[in-house]
């Protein structure tokens, strides 16, 4: 599916890191069907679940409450779209998705992990210099502590030369994490 000239994917909508291993693998996998029921799998690569699942931030919220403590799940993030990892394209693809989830003066921040492309030179950009091409053109405020919502771009290698940066935008509550176990997951209005 294309949008303005940029590649855009359905490819998965949740991202799940669990502890290493093939064993912490399917556990995981076997948690997470115990709670949502039958999950399609996209691919599994490195510590990492990508799936598909009907509505991504209702699963990860139902996931935070039903995980164990000792659960091998570490981290889920519910995920708006994909698009190849080229700074250009990640950035229309957040405005976008930024102003839609908006409400006027909402606060944002902008983490990335990961590395992102420039696509004219095919070279990798330093972080900094990918965030700020990113926020480049986003007429809302910053606030990196508190942020109404959070823009989380997670660069996710499915093969050796087969990358996609998954997008996500909505409240930084919306991404459970074993660490942070004691806060709320909320969902947002979607």
């Amino acid at each position: 599916m294309e949008h303005g000239g940029v590649p855009r994917y359905k490819l998965f909508n949740m991202i799940v890191a669990h502890e290493p291993g093939y064993y912490s693998m399917r556990r995981a996998l076997r948690e997470i069907e115990g709670i949502l029921g039958r999950v399609r799998v996209f691919d599994a690569p490195r510590s990492l679940l990508l799936l598909k699942v009907d509505d991504p931030y209702d699963a990860v919220a139902r996931l935070a409450r039903g995980l164990s403590e000792d659960s091998v799940v570490l981290r889920a993030i519910p995920v708006d779209l994909e698009v190849a990892p080229y700074v250009d394209y990640v950035a229309e693809a957040a405005r976008e998705l930024l102003y839609s989830k908006s409400s006027g003066g909402s606060a944002f921040a902008i983490r990335l992990e990961g590395r992102l492309y420039d696509r004219k030179t095919g070279r990798l950009l330093h972080k900094r210099d990918a965030i700020e091409a990113i926020a480049d053109g986003i007429d809302l405020p910053v606030n990196l502590e508190e942020p109404d919502l959070l823009v989380l771009v997670k660069v996710v290698r499915v093969h050796r030369s087969l990358s996609y940066a998954a997008i996500m935008v909505a409240p930084p509550c919306s991404i459970y994490s074993r660490a942070r176990r004691g806060r709320r997951v909320c969902t947002p209005g979607h």
